[in-house]
């Protein structure tokens, strides 16, 4: 049977399992949330799409949920070409209300174990015409490259870019609370001609 540690200042126990002889340990965070593995997803575009060009309009979003909290850990962006050579450069950005019409395709939320709970995420979507973005919270973070031609593309190297979030034990990804919250992708600079890329994304939710 399992042994336990009493405190001396309370009634909790500290119990060592009898087969790993390890302490059982919950991890939580200052403000009651776990910190330990959490229910993981990913959703991804199947091939490379034609974004709307406008400045500072949204290209992709992912959503918040009705009932689980959302942090976004990662997003990358890879395949990238334009009609001529030219440096671009790609934004994300936050939301506080969630983006509306527009042309778009909604990506499949896949669960990293199969074990898990389907996704309750409000949308992830990639536009290939202009919706009407939400009420911007701020930019947290840009990325700028020379990016490549399509008709060259056999000749030259397309560049890929993992945007992190919340990698270091201490810091956290993206939060998004509720429906209306959103994480977006966006051009702060219209691109000098069309652009084709993919999108993938990953996230985790808990309650």
């Amino acid at each position: 049977m399992p042994i336990e540690i009493k405190s001396g200042a309370s009634t909790d126990v500290l119990t060592v399992d009898p087969t790993s002889k390890a302490a059982r340990v919950v991890l939580y965070n200052l403000d009651g949330s776990y910190s330990g593995e959490k229910a993981t997803y990913r959703a991804s575009t199947i091939i490379p799409f034609v974004p709307a060009v406008t400045i500072n309009r949204t290209i992709f979003t992912i959503g918040g949920s009705s009932s689980k909290k959302v942090t976004v850990k990662r997003i990358r962006v890879s395949g990238i070409s334009l009609t001529a050579v030219a440096y671009l450069a790609l934004n994300v950005v936050k939301y506080s209300t969630a983006t509306t019409l527009g042309t778009f395709t909604n990506l499949v939320a896949v669960p990293l174990d199969s074990a898990q709970a389907a996704a309750t995420v409000a949308q992830v979507k990639v536009f290939t015409a202009v919706p009407n973005d939400g009420v911007l919270v701020g930019h947290l973070a840009s990325w700028r490259s020379l990016w490549q031609a399509t008709v060259a593309a056999a000749a030259g190297q397309t560049w890929d870019h993992i945007f992190s979030f919340g990698d270091m034990p201490e810091t956290k990804g993206i939060v998004l609370r509720g429906t209306n919250e959103e994480c977006a992708l966006l051009f702060p600079v219209v691109p000098a001609s069309t652009p084709t890329l993919t999108v993938d994304v990953e996230w985790t939710e808990e309650a």
